[in-house]
């Protein structure tokens, strides 16, 4: 069970991986050291061989036999080591000089080179020979040959080396990769107790982080800023519910109570149609508040990217500012515009046409009649700023946040018609398109800034 378990595990068969993977690697590095090592040794006998071939060569063909004969003389003084052999024999296959006996039965000539035994007793006494044969005027016959129990043994030793050497790679490979498996096991734990936790509605909990910067701690981080995120969705939710229960809740009791006098006390029709304007009135906005916050959902969540198109900011606003002017007019407000042209953006054209109508809106609405408003759109380096400022009552800066939560309304606001939903919206739609709404004091008055970053800005 433990082992189909641990078998199943990712992290324990990429650690299996990564160990045979290394081994592997381990063997072709050896075994390319190894093949080489024996190349170069027998590269190098082979050239000793062919010099002491070409001297005796030379020392018969310019002086002939007896100056040949005390070459091989020479070489045998130099050779203290008895690992060359030397062997000179005549026509008739005697032996003329050299430190064998008798020339190996078993050697035929051949110009390429030879490989034989000597003094084969037993396996474990054999001695390899490589050697180099060459035939002679006169029908000499010279042998020259190198002993490779040196070589063998180094292989040998070599061989033993390698070996160990991948034995002792996969253990410390091993060894490495289960402590290695440990730790991402330890973390992924942490991770997936931090999950169930969250599964069973907790919503307060963090992934813990080691300080160090790896892939882990930026992982827990993600998961904390999202668990940081769902826990305000979650709040904002339940809040959203009890504002809605509590500011829609009064309108429909209203329009119930207004239902059932007209069916409990019969009253003349002109009565009945004004109690029925009114309830339309109150559905009406029961409608607006619900579509509102609808609007503001989806701009949170990021569904409304789905709609962005590309139009112009400067003539939506425009447009907006057009259907303002009565309302301005009515309150005798002097409106002032700076609008730069042809600022091409790509967004959600409704959402950003409403956010530019309520800050419009609530400047009218809270500025006093004789006042002054001014609005301008202006392209800064990184993003467009939508400025609207008015001379007003302002908002004191404590408020300044708590003003964009829904339902928020001021209490000198609680009088004045509205849902306490239109700063929410304009935050939301700054958040849609990677901006921000800033507020400051105009003094006196408000100004509003809504900022759309300049990834959704066109040739900007």
């Amino acid at each position: 069970m433990l082992t189909r378990k641990l078998f199943r595990s990712t992290i324990f068969r990429l650690t299996l991986l990564y160990a045979v993977f290394f081994c592997v690697s381990i063997i072709g590095i050896l075994t390319f050291v190894y093949f080489a090592t024996v190349r170069e040794m027998e590269s190098q006998i082979k050239h000793r061989i062919n010099i002491q071939i070409n001297q005796a060569q030379s020392a018969f063909n310019s002086k002939g036999l007896d100056e040949l004969k005390k070459q091989i003389s020479e070489f045998l003084d130099e050779e203290d080591e008895g690992l060359f052999i030397y062997i000179l024999t005549d026509d008739k296959g005697k032996t003329v000089i050299g430190n064998m006996e008798n020339f190996p039965e078993e050697v035929k000539y051949s110009e390429n080179w030879l490989m034989f035994d000597i003094d084969a007793k037993n396996d474990e006494d054999a001695t390899h020979i490589l050697a180099k044969d060459a035939n002679l005027y006169g029908g000499y016959r010279l042998l020259i040959g190198y002993s490779l129990k040196g070589p063998d043994k180094t292989k040998s030793v070599m061989f033993d080396v390698v070996s160990a050497s991948i034995l002792l790679a996969f253990f410390i490979t091993a060894l490495g990769g289960a402590m290695f498996s440990g730790v991402i096991r330890r973390r992924l734990e942490e991770i997936n107790h931090i999950c169930t936790q969250v599964i069973g509605g907790n919503l307060d909990v963090k992934v813990p982080r080691t300080g160090g910067g790896d892939e882990f701690d930026n992982l827990a981080g993600n998961i904390n800023s999202m668990l940081a995120r769902i826990a305000e969705l979650v709040g904002g939710l339940k809040q959203t519910s009890d504002n809605i229960a509590h500011d829609l809740r009064t309108p429909l009791n209203r329009h119930r109570i207004s239902l059932e006098n007209i069916i409990n006390h019969p009253t003349s029709p002109q009565k009945i149609n004004e109690t029925l304007k009114e309830g339309i009135e109150e559905i009406d906005n029961i409608v607006e508040t619900l579509n509102s916050i609808l609007r503001i959902s989806q701009a949170q969540s990021g569904v409304a990217s789905g709609h962005f198109v590309e139009f112009d900011l400067s003539t939506v606003a425009i447009d907006v500012i057009e259907f303002y002017e009565d309302f301005f007019e009515q309150k005798g407000i002097t409106i002032t515009t700076s609008i730069e042209t042809e600022l091409m953006i790509n967004g959600d054209k409704p959402l950003i046409t409403q956010a530019i109508a309520n800050l419009i809106d609530n400047a009218i609405k809270y500025t006093p009649s004789g006042g002054e408003v001014s609005i301008s759109i202006i392209k800064q380096d990184k993003s467009i700023e939508c400025i609207i400022a008015d001379n007003g009552a302002g908002i004191p800066e404590d408020f300044y946040d708590k003003v964009k939560e829904r339902f928020f309304r001021m209490e000198e606001s609680r009088t004045s018609a509205g849902t306490g939903l239109g700063l929410s919206l304009v935050d939301a739609v700054a958040t849609l398109h990677k901006g921000t709404l800033i507020f400051s004091n105009n003094n006196p008055g408000l100004k509003a800034i809504l900022i759309l970053a300049a990834d959704y800005v066109i040739n900007l």
